[in-house]
């Protein structure tokens, strides 16, 4: 079986992304993926091909173009302004604020749970303008799984959401995975920095019994942002939702790569997101680690993992026509409106390296 993983990285990852699919749909190796895992803007992709099954991928393409160009800001920005949301959500953000000082001082747990927030503004917007009507059960490309991750702060474990079910090693599995799409992928997206994470009650069932939970669930970057780690093969189904007997992996990773070394973070924002920036890639890095392990070891037959921001000197060979590492890697991760020209520029860095990768690396998949 092929796995194919879609990293996080807001649009940057979506346009990359895409030149990434559009490579494997031209090797002829896309119809041939079994299990699709994605990660925050991963999961926005990811999650629009597979539940597309009756769209050529030309249409596909041009959807996610659209998409890009329309960026999600201003319509999560306008949602918010309704009075419908305005109120409530200020009225729910003082109460997290509120609650957590206290917390702070009483120790206990909040009690009210923040029931509105950016982040249901953008599952809105998602589930308007991208999933409309559809949900983790609804039909999909044949002969794929797809899993969206996200992140259980209160756990602090991996929470996935699947076409065949959803939930965590910790609470179980959902009951009924009634889940609309659009808040599977919402929370895999909801960067812990700018969108709070969803606070929600679940029923689970684990051994033929049935608990009911709250979680927390923010963007599945904070714990997993490959996406790789539910493709690895021989993991144990006691302990997980979800095994697949995956025997290679292409992991399309949207992430800068090493850091510049550039910026002085002084102030006490600027440190705590430095800080958050430098876990969240040490994790990424030892992710990446963790797939040479498991191919010398021979687990995994072998894997391929097209990277944004992959030098270009470090590549088996280097094509002329190259969109160059430089060029890319400081596009920001947020969902504003992109430019045709960068749609491009990233869609074809994705492709490129994808073409180059796959032949490289595991070229008996071409055959």
């Amino acid at each position: 079986m092929i796995g194919l993983a879609l990293s996080g990285g807001g649009s940057r990852a979506m346009a990359f992304h895409l030149g990434c699919l559009r490579a494997l749909n031209d090797l002829e190796l896309l119809d041939k993926v079994g299990v699709l895992s994605t990660i925050s803007g991963g999961s926005v992709i990811g999650a629009y091909y597979a539940y597309s099954p009756g769209k050529s991928f030309e249409e596909f393409e041009a959807d996610i173009r659209r998409f890009l160009r329309n960026g999600f800001h201003r319509k999560i920005a306008m949602e918010l302004l309704k009075p419908k949301n305005l109120l409530p959500g200020l009225v729910a953000c003082f109460c997290a604020h509120a609650q957590d000082g206290l917390g702070l001082i009483t120790k206990r747990e909040p009690k009210i749970p923040r029931f509105r927030s950016r982040t249901n503004a953008f599952e809105y917007v998602l589930r308007r303008e991208v999933f409309p009507g559809l949900g983790m059960k609804s039909p999909k490309r044949e002969s794929l799984d797809i899993v969206v991750g996200a992140c259980e702060l209160r756990a602090g474990t991996a929470f996935r959401f699947g076409s065949v079910r959803s939930g965590s090693w910790r609470h179980g599995e959902l009951v009924g995975n009634n889940i609309p799409l659009s808040f599977a992928v919402a929370a895999s997206a909801a960067y812990p920095i700018f969108l709070p994470a969803f606070d929600c009650t679940f029923d689970f069932k684990r051994a033929n019994e049935t608990h009911t939970a709250r979680v927390l669930l923010t963007d599945g970057g904070v714990y997993d942002n490959l996406g790789t780690q539910v493709l690895e093969p021989r993991r144990n189904p006691n302990f997980s939702l979800h095994t697949f007997p995956c025997d290679y992996i292409i992991s399309c990773n949207a992430g800068q790569g090493q850091e510049a070394g550039i910026g002085v973070p002084l102030g006490s924002g600027s440190r705590v997101k430095r800080a958050f920036e430098v876990v969240h890639r040490r994790v990424q890095d030892t992710a990446m680690h963790h797939l040479h392990t498991l191919k010398e070891a021979g687990v995994l037959r072998g894997f391929a993992m097209p990277y944004l921001g992959q030098k270009d000197d470090s590549l088996p060979w280097k094509p002329s026509v190259l969109v160059p590492r430089d060029q890319v890697i400081d596009y920001p991760t947020n969902f504003a409106a992109m430019s045709e020209t960068w749609i491009e520029t990233l869609s074809n860095r994705g492709e490129q390296l994808t073409r180059l990768l796959v032949s490289a690396h595991i070229p008996e998949l071409l055959f």
